[in-house]
């Protein structure tokens, strides 16, 4: 738990500020991403924009609490309340993580019989997914094997096929000594094809 994110006041003021914030809301961090948690309700755009301007008066409060480098990662979890079924609750959704007015903000809404796999179904979109940990590593894909276009390209610059083949060797070459790798791209642009 971050509980400084969801102060009343900005770090150092004695005084409560006095604008519009969440009637509740939860600090915390994850790894690197300082997160502000709170409701929000699905029922109209009006009520939608209410929130918002509660979440953004939170999080500038919030920043005073963080370090510098935090800002750029901050982000909101909005956690909705069931929308009404007359709701266009996916228009009000787009309308809550388009807004990057003072950080991202994410909204989920959980199933109640199946809180877990909606749960894992929000994360999958968000920057917690995190497949990489679940990736198998590939150490030869085709844009790990790139000779052949540094090759054209050197082509492309004037070398011969043998003299552009001959660079690429040498610069993957364990040579330690700066003058001799230069000694040997100069003598390799002496190759003919």
């Amino acid at each position: 738990m971050a509980e400084a994110f969801s102060a009343k006041r900005f770090r150092g003021r004695d005084d409560d500020s006095d604008v519009a914030l969440p009637p509740e809301v939860y600090g915390v961090r994850i790894g690197a991403y300082p997160v502000l948690v709170l409701a929000i309700q699905l029922i109209d755009a009006e009520t939608v924009l209410h929130t918002l301007r509660q979440a953004h008066n939170q999080v500038v409060i919030a920043r005073s609490y963080m370090k510098a480098s935090d800002v750029i990662n901050t982000h909101v979890l909005f956690v909705a309340t069931p929308p009404p079924p007359q709701a266009d609750w996916i228009k009000l959704i787009d309308l809550a993580e388009r807004d990057e007015t003072v950080c991202r903000k994410l909204v989920w809404i959980p199933k109640i019989t199946s809180i877990g796999e909606s749960y894992d179904a929000f994360l999958e979109r968000t920057f917690l997914a995190q497949p990489w940990l679940t990736t198998e590593e590939v150490d030869n894909a085709p844009l790990d094997q790139n000779d052949r276009l540094v090759e054209n390209v050197l082509q492309a610059q004037g070398l011969t096929p043998a003299a552009a083949a001959k660079w690429v060797e040498i610069a993957t070459s364990q040579v330690e000594d700066p003058q001799e790798r230069v000694e040997q791209f100069v003598s390799a642009m002496e190759l003919r094809s």
